[in-house]
């Protein structure tokens, strides 16, 4: 398989406490083919700095922003023609990252290219996750609600992403889903394609969209009205007893994986009574 030139590829990782995993994140990158690693740490009050800094990332410190503040800082450094975001407790897999620069380079139009994930906890077996779409496009990212892979799976074209971040309408930029909303504008300005070639591992118990799961859910529901609106897409917007279920769901899988299983138990229990409660709710319809 063909591989990249060292000067191709950019990855950024925003961090925030992350001195545990942060140095095999900027090795993945490295070992990946990424010729410029960028970590912003997002106001860590342990040693990420220092040790991405000893790693051989570019090291930016901000106050504590949220990592959408920290991707979109980053993001203005790269200087190549490609780039990937990594979270911190994530790790690139070079095969799959050279093929995706390989789809992008092959076809122009391409904005986005991803690979498969494997899933892992903690040090445990990796195992290949399910796909979830058939098809990766504005409107099935805004009919379907969520994204079909984690920010470390995709390659993406840098100077796309620029031009996306130009065109109307303006992006919203919140706190948390900025992963998505990035993908749908992307969308926007090339093609979206994937492959079957493992790009990521993913840590599974982590992830704010679970530690603050109500709260990705009603940013994510903002993203999908602000864009499916001026677009002309029909969407059936969550109810708020359905976005409860689905947080309560969330969390107790975070339990799980956690190996908390009493905890999952009420968690899910609750989004079960709730989801029974969602049925006699009307999402609302834009």
């Amino acid at each position: 398989m063909a591989t990249s030139t060292n000067d191709e590829l950019s990855v950024v990782i925003p961090a925030y406490n992350a001195a545990k995993t942060i140095a095999a994140a900027i090795v993945s990158a490295r070992t990946a083919g990424a010729s410029h690693v960028i970590v912003v740490d997002d106001g860590s009050s342990d040693d990420t700095a220092t040790l991405a800094a000893d790693a051989g990332a570019e090291v930016m410190v901000q106050e504590n922003a949220g990592a959408s503040a920290a991707r979109s800082r980053g993001a203005k450094k790269v200087a190549t023609k490609y780039v990937t975001f990594l979270d911190a407790d994530d790790e690139l897999l070079r095969d799959g990252v050279q093929r995706s620069i390989e789809l992008l380079e092959a076809d122009e139009t391409l904005a986005v290219a991803a690979g498969r994930v494997m899933g892992f906890v903690g040090g445990g077996e990796a195992t290949l996750l399910p796909q979830t779409f058939t098809e990766v496009n504005t409107k099935t990212l805004l009919v379907t609600g969520y994204g079909p892979w984690p920010p470390g799976a995709a390659v993406q074209r840098a100077a796309l992403m620029r031009r996306a971040e130009e065109i109307e309408p303006p992006a919203l930029r919140p706190r948390f889903a900025e992963d998505y909303e990035l993908l749908i504008r992307m969308s926007l300005v090339g093609g979206i394609v994937r492959h079957d070639i493992p790009s990521m591992r993913y840590e599974m118990a982590g992830g704010k969209s679970a530690k603050s799961a109500g709260s990705a859910l009603a940013c994510k529901e903002a993203i999908r009205e602000h864009y499916a609106v001026p677009l002309g897409i029909g969407i059936q917007l969550m109810s708020r007893m359905r976005m409860r279920a689905a947080a309560n769901k969330r969390v107790a899988r975070g339990h799980k994986i956690a190996g908390r299983r009493a905890k999952a138990a009420i968690y899910m229990a609750t989004a079960y009574a709730q989801g029974v409660v969602s049925l006699f709710e009307r999402g609302r319809s834009v």
